[in-house]
């Protein structure tokens, strides 16, 4: 069994201060604080009453993040059965009755959604490939005027989405570059 080689804190909301272990486990990077406060500042208005899905959630940190702050569902996904079940241990812990855990990968269960959300957080491990592969396929899944944050090495090549799209925010944290783009209102 992995063990917490530290903690993060949910920086907002109704579980501010609380903290988030950080499982020993290869490829496992929590978002940051300052990144993640840069991002809920950009989301501030776009979070409370909002179906968000984080797929590679990781340690959870973004989408117990976006519980802590009034999202009315959160789903997060991984297909590492020893952080589902820390996320398990989280979500129980803290009472989050908003907050769905599903164990699988993210390509499968995107493919058999019928649910749409409002915001999508895409962080996989870095030494993966997924990112332009889950932007691809998130895209259909997410309600008009929704949004898409993308979270990667500053050196990699991330894709442009469509003319749905708009490139709303991005900015970058040492080696790391985070995008946050919005899916257009109406049909273009």
């Amino acid at each position: 069994m992995a063990k917490a080689k530290h903690t993060i804190r949910i920086i907002s909301g109704t579980h501010r201060s609380r903290l988030l272990p950080v499982l020993d486990i290869d490829g496992l990077r929590p978002t940051g604080d300052r990144v993640r406060e840069t991002l809920f500042n950009w989301l501030q208005l776009s979070i409370a009453g909002k179906t968000i899905l984080d797929v590679c959630a990781g340690t959870g940190a973004l989408g117990f993040e976006a519980a802590s702050r009034g999202a009315k569902q959160v789903t997060m996904i991984d297909n590492n059965h020893i952080v589902i079940n820390q996320l398990k241990e989280i979500k129980s812990g803290f009472g989050f009755d908003n907050v769905d855990v599903v164990h699988g990968k993210a390509q499968q269960f995107l493919l058999g959604s019928s649910v749409k959300f409002d915001v999508v957080f895409i962080d996989p491990p870095f030494v993966d490939t997924l990112q332009n592969t889950l932007t691809e396929m998130i895209a259909p899944v997410i309600n008009r005027g929704g949004y898409i944050y993308r979270e990667a090495p500053l050196n990699s090549e991330l894709n442009k989405l469509d003319k749905n799209w708009q490139l709303y925010r991005k900015k970058t944290f040492g080696q790391v570059k985070i995008e946050l783009w919005k899916k257009s209102p109406i049909e273009n």
